[in-house]
């Protein structure tokens, strides 16, 4: 199996991964925040301005986007 040193650096790793994954659950969702309320940002790939698409007439869903789709956030929304 494992000895210690080894639990110990993949306990590590994991944690480095969690934290990561945790930033960018939370970059994600301000993103989200701040185009749903109306203000401007930037796709971090071409810097062209990121905007909300409805999926249809449904209020079920949508997609936020940049214009080259480099950036695309699907979004589900529960009522």
């Amino acid at each position: 199996m494992f000895d210690q040193a080894q639990l110990t650096q993949l306990k590590q790793q994991f944690k480095g991964l969690e934290k990561a994954s945790s930033d960018t659950f939370f970059k994600q969702k301000n993103v989200i925040k701040q185009v749903l309320a109306g203000k401007s940002v930037n796709c971090l790939n071409c810097q062209q301005p990121l905007a909300f698409y409805r999926q249809g007439k449904s209020v079920e869903g949508g997609e936020i986007c940049c214009a080259k789709g480099c950036t695309s956030i699907a979004l589900d929304f529960e009522s």
